[in-house]
């Protein structure tokens, strides 16, 4: 692989170097073949600021952040030679996503050239790809929005929550239930779900659990015994604690920030300000020797200590910790972004 990438070495080189040195690192990643899906480049931590490379099978996405990445980058020619890097592993388009600094003052627009079917460089790709990331399948979408549909660094995570739920089974011989809360588009549930667990997946957004439908349906997953709750999560908490509703497994990987509706009585939210009464409103919900799964990527969160920190604060005591796989490879230099926690309750 490396040699036919050096063969046809593309100008720009210091993004070129970067890219290329950081796809070597992951070279055992490809190599065990687990994934579709991962992160190629990650700016600072793979040697060039603001910038980052995700891979979605055929498909590519480069990403920049207003005013980290260099003032000098031309996403034109990186994504032309991102396409070059990457066309050994079958990569055929590459689509570009600028972030704003300051994404208030968008007025709700997103540039055009975030939903745009044409790529940056190469042949357009339809409108989602399926992927395949350990025993399940995904939808992906590369251009319908700053996001694509799937959290990367949380690969090895629905993993744990895969292999947790076929011990669970096994151990009591009947399917687990596990709650989803901000479950985006249900990667999480599917996991769960492929695995034989019988699964609560709540969000906000219509748009993406129907997507998380999708990929039920991908996964040829029935989702009659399925619950998709279009509820903000602190409302459906306290729905699930008044109707006695209890699980063996709660997920909780929320944003940093969402913001409220004074209509429908949903306060604003903050990582920061809120994962304590989250953790504990949680808690409240689960079943004798249940599991809670808490996760973030606030920065202020990721700083040691402190996540365990809201954990405990929100029990109240200090909980038993059990073991997560080690951070992806491909997120292995960048471990101060993430930070995540599993611990029985």
């Amino acid at each position: 692989m490396h040699t036919r990438q050096r063969q046809a070495r593309p100008d720009h080189g210091t993004f070129a170097d970067a890219l290329l040195a950081s796809l070597a690192r992951r070279k055992p990643l490809l190599d065990r073949k687990q994934t579709q899906a991962f992160r190629v480049l990650s700016a600072e931590a793979d040697g060039f600021p603001g910038v980052f490379v995700d891979v979605y099978g055929p498909g590519a996405v480069l990403i920049a952040y207003e005013g980290r990445a260099p003032r000098s980058f031309d996403p034109a020619a990186e994504a032309r030679n991102t396409l070059q890097v990457l066309g050994p592993l079958g990569v055929r388009a590459v689509y570009f996503k600028p972030f704003a600094k300051d994404r208030s003052k968008m007025g709700g627009e997103l540039p055009p050239v975030v939903t745009d079917r044409a790529p940056a460089a190469g042949e357009p790709q339809p409108d989602f790809l399926l992927i395949r990331e350990h025993d399940w399948k995904l939808e992906i979408r590369l251009y319908d929005g700053l996001s694509t549909g799937l959290f990367l660094d949380q690969r090895e995570n629905r993993r744990f929550v895969a292999d947790w739920v076929h011990q669970r089974t096994k151990a009591r011989g009947k399917s687990p239930t596990v709650l989803n809360t901000f479950a985006y588009t249900c990667a999480f549930s599917v996991a769960a779900a492929r695995a034989g667990a019988t699964t609560a997946s709540v969000d906000v957004s219509p748009r993406y659990l129907d997507w998380g439908k999708r990929n039920f349906a991908h996964n040829g997953l029935d989702p009659t015994p399925h619950r998709f709750a279009r509820m903000d999560t602190f409302e459906f908490l306290a729905y699930a604690g008044r109707k006695g509703l209890t699980f063996d497994l709660i997920i909780l990987d929320p944003p940093s920030f969402a913001s409220g509706n004074k209509k429908k009585g949903i306060r604003p939210w903050s990582s920061v300000a809120d994962y304590s009464r989250l953790v504990r409103e949680a808690a409240a919900l689960l079943e004798p020797q249940g599991v809670l799964f808490a996760s973030t990527n606030t920065q202020e969160l990721c700083r040691p200590g402190r996540l365990e920190h809201e954990i405990v604060q929100g029990l109240g005591r200090t909980p038993r910790w059990l073991r997560l796989p080690e951070m992806p490879l491909d997120f292995a230099r960048d471990r101060e972004r993430f930070s995540a926690r599993a611990f029985v309750v």
